[in-house]
C-alpha cells in the first residue's frame, strides 16, 4: 500500500467514524423520545385504570348479578 493510499484510508476511516458518531447520538435521541412517548402514554392511561384486589373480586354471572 503506497503512501496516498493509506492516506485516503485515514480519511476514510475519520469520516466513518464520525458518520457512526452521529449516528449514535441519533439512536439515543430516539431512545430518549421513544421513552418519554411510553411515559406520556402510561401516566394519560393509568388515570383510566381501575386498581383491583383479589378481594375485590366477587364471582358474577354475565349479567353482572352476583353469583351467592
Amino acid at each position: 500500500m503506497n503512501e496516498q493510499q493509506v492516506s485516503d484510508l485515514l480519511k476514510a476511516l475519520a469520516a466513518q467514524t464520525l458518520a457512526m458518531s452521529e449516528q449514535s447520538k441519533a439512536i439515543q435521541q430516539l431512545a430518549e423520545s421513544s421513552l418519554a412517548l411510553v411515559t406520556a402514554f402510561q401516566d394519560a392511561l393509568s388515570d383510566d385504570l381501575e386498581m383491583t384486589t383479589i378481594s375485590d373480586l366477587e364471582p358474577t354471572y354475565l349479567s353482572g348479578k352476583p353469583r351467592r
